[in-house]
């Protein structure tokens, strides 16, 4: 079976995806659960050895079904390599079944030390093996997990997370749930998680990626990519695709500029907002549009804001909203330090007809208003809403609280609310198009967590939008391009932004 990467690798997939998936590779591509299994295993000897951080022995604490089989194979290609290699199963060696006993029998014949561990009165040896340890591979339930770990079982993943040792866990840590990500009773604290075949909404939601470390690559183990796009628009349980946002789809966005290009080609981008005290947020959204590349970027501002963004402003054109031409715009961005009081500018926004990016005080208006909802519904364009968990709140008559729990389905109730694309901000923004497909960005940091770093990713969105970049491929370049930003350094405030965000679209070739 192929080592590449499968280039569905950034699929992301529910319980019930995967097992279909395992389904349907076995009877239309007649791949035995086995075969399977085996590629499992042996990218996870491979991983287990790229991060461990010497050559000292491999621990392998193996459960009872699939995720420990996927142990006993690696453990099996580890002792092949002469790799010191201990398993520990959970449970007695007997109650274990199926495939995976077949490969905890080849793994004693090829001389893997298999020492079980499996009541509360093997705690001790439990420690004493976890102690002899490089390494703790974590192959105990993996996306199998359908109740609390309790008893033995939590003890045991006490011991592992107490133990001061790496832990990398196969698929999912043993504890975390694979949709939902949250812990259920207890839960392995990973240095390492290897996702298998693709990734699992559990890496990603709730506490999910608190627990899993560094998420690498999914393990490519012989599912076609055929058949993990099939199973998500067969079994579309959340949405009806997910995808991982990556440095492709970023490119995408920013294909070479021809030679005789002039800025004419490259968008007209108008932006709403700036009222007294609040002239920065515009400012900002200008700076991320500029960064891009964006031709022509104006501002239109209430008038007593006016002298004050007109002086601020070299490369961007400032006009009163009232006397603002902005009928020509190819897209536009409403909302940053606008107010609460132009519902009236507002509806003649949404009226219009084109590309619409409604951030900050405009969705503020939009929770407010039921008759800019309506409007907003028979729109054409492309419209995009761009709320943190706080404004997400307000449009959806929730809790910021409720919002945090279930992020995922907050933003498809967005969607479903406001017939609109939503981007919903925080830590692994989210994207969601009208038609329910979903992207979801692992890049980021907390430092984006200041003032007017969403000004900045308004005007990226909008920028986009305005050189007529589909918003299949703006929205998710977008956020991933201010994500990446946000990590890199040299920069500590929202405004330093704009020179991070240029200076990786020009060197990285976005």
């Amino acid at each position: 079976m192929s080592d590449t990467a499968s280039e569905n690798c950034e699929l992301i997939l529910t319980n019930a995806q995967m097992r279909m998936a395992d389904q349907l590779t076995i009877e239309q591509h007649h791949l035995s659960g086995m075969e399977l299994m085996e590629s499992a295993g042996a990218a996870i000897a491979r991983s287990v050895i790229h991060c461990s951080r010497d050559g000292g022995r491999i621990v392998v604490v193996a459960g009872p079904g699939n995720n420990g089989g996927d142990g006993f194979v690696a453990a099996r290609i580890l002792r092949r390599k002469n790799i010191p290699v201990t398993v520990i199963p959970l449970v007695p060696v007997d109650d274990i079944q199926g495939d995976a006993a077949a490969t905890l029998e080849l793994s004693r014949q090829a001389g893997v030390k298999i020492r079980p561990a499996t009541t509360i009165k093997d705690l001790d040896r439990l420690k004493v093996w976890l102690s002899r340890s490089a390494i703790i591979v974590d192959a105990m339930f993996g996306t199998g997990l359908t109740r609390p770990l309790d008893g033995w079982f939590a003890e045991a993943v006490t011991a592992i997370n107490e133990c001061d040792r790496d832990v990398f866990a196969v698929d999912i840590a043993s504890g975390i749930h694979g949709d939902s990500g949250e812990m259920l009773g207890a839960a392995v604290n990973a240095d390492f998680t290897l996702p298998i075949a693709a990734y699992k909404w559990g890496h990603w939601l709730n506490g999910g990626h608190d627990y899993a470390g560094v998420v690498l690559s999914p393990a490519p183990i012989g599912i076609p990519d055929t058949v993990l796009s099939e199973v998500q628009s067969r079994s579309p349980t959340l949405s009806r695709s997910a995808k991982m946002v990556d440095q492709r789809m970023i490119k995408q966005a920013f294909p070479p500029r021809k030679e005789d290009s002039h800025k004419g080609d490259f968008g007209n981008l108008w932006i709403f907002g700036g009222s007294q005290g609040y002239t920065g947020a515009p400012q900002l959204t200008a700076k991320g549009a500029q960064a891009i590349g964006t031709g022509l970027v104006s501002i239109a501002c209430p008038r007593e804001s006016y002298p004050i963004l007109a002086a601020a402003s070299l490369e961007v054109m400032v006009h009163p909203q009232e006397e603002a031409p902005w009928k020509n715009a190819d897209a536009v961005v409403a909302g940053p330090g606008w107010g609460r009081e132009h519902i009236r500018g507002l509806a003649e926004l949404l009226l219009a007809n084109n590309r619409l990016v409604l951030d900050a005080d405009a969705l503020n208006m939009m929770a407010e208003d039921s008759k800019l909802l309506s409007l907003l519904k028979l729109r054409e364009a492309v419209s995009v809403m761009t709320p943190h968990p706080g404004e997400a709140a307000r449009l959806l008559d929730m809790t910021v609280s409720e919002i945090q729990r279930d992020r995922l389905n907050a933003a498809l109730a967005l969607v479903e609310k406001y017939r609109s694309w939503v981007v919903l901000k925080g830590c692994q923004t989210l994207i969601v198009s009208p038609d329910r497909h979903v992207w979801l960005t692992s890049f980021g940091t907390p430092r984006l967590a200041v003032a007017g770093a969403g000004d900045v990713l308004a005007g990226i969105i909008g920028g986009l939008l305005a050189r007529d970049v589909p918003a299949d491929i703006a929205l998710p370049a977008a956020v991933g391009l201010h994500a990446l930003a946000g990590e890199a350094g040299g920069w500590h405030r929202a405004g330093q932004l704009e020179g991070v965000i240029a200076r990786l679209v020009r060197e990285t070739g976005f």
